[in-house]
């Protein structure tokens, strides 16, 4: 079951401190919808002089709950099997916590227990499955200083690309997809570190069923 986590004050001016910079931040995004269920997938989140902004896709349910909520929550985190698990799966309740505002209902808003920080934002739509979004509350667990790992990069990008292999138009679009994918892995192999190659073992595991394995 989700736990009950403390209410938080606004937000700072500068979400820079929450983890979200300038350009577009890969986070985890979790929704829940009208009737109370989280979900977890990764997103966008696209910052451009203090304005935010996600591409939501027709047919997702992170779409869904947003259509029937008007809110996000955009979730820092380092931690590769997230990625991996939220995008090609569902997280288990007990990864998510619950925030609870003054106007929000007995349901909650779900985020992630072990985000390094977490957004709440309200939701606007705009054009072209594009939503502005409006910071209503932040919550800073941890202020990481870590260097760039090429591996987390790696498996950021090759579970953006699994995500796409289901939808290639054509077999040479698969094979385009999966000799790119095969590259990432790599990357994971020689650079990640313990849980970088968790997840890239979970990928593969979750992809066991295409053509052909990474």
């Amino acid at each position: 079951m989700a736990r009950r986590v403390e209410r938080c004050s606004a937000e700072p001016a500068d979400l820079s401190e929450a983890g979200i910079g300038e350009g577009v931040s890969e986070v985890i995004v979790t929704t829940r919808s009208a009737s109370g269920k989280p979900n977890a997938a990764p997103v966008g989140v696209i910052s451009e002089s203090n304005r935010y902004f996600a591409r939501l896709y027709e047919g997702s349910r992170t779409l869904s709950n947003v259509r029937e909520t008007s809110k996000l929550a955009a979730n820092v985190t380092s931690d590769a099997v997230l990625f991996v698990k939220s995008a090609l799966g569902n997280l288990d309740e007990a990864e998510f916590s619950l925030f609870f505002s003054s106007s929000d209902s007995d349901y909650g808003f779900p985020v992630l227990s072990e985000a390094s920080s977490w957004i709440i934002f309200e939701t606007v739509f705009t054009e072209s499955s594009l939503f502005q979004l409006t910071p209503v509350a932040v919550k800073i667990s941890r202020k990481e200083v870590k260097a760039v790992n090429r591996g987390f990069n790696a498996v950021v990008e090759a579970t953006i690309l699994a995500t796409r292999f289901g939808r290639a138009k054509d077999e040479g679009e698969k094979e385009e997809t999966k000799k790119k994918m095969r590259f990432f892995a790599e990357i994971v192999e020689k650079c990640g570190g313990r849980r970088e190659k968790e997840a890239l073992s979970v990928l593969r595991e979750k992809i066991k069923n295409y053509p052909s394995r990474l």
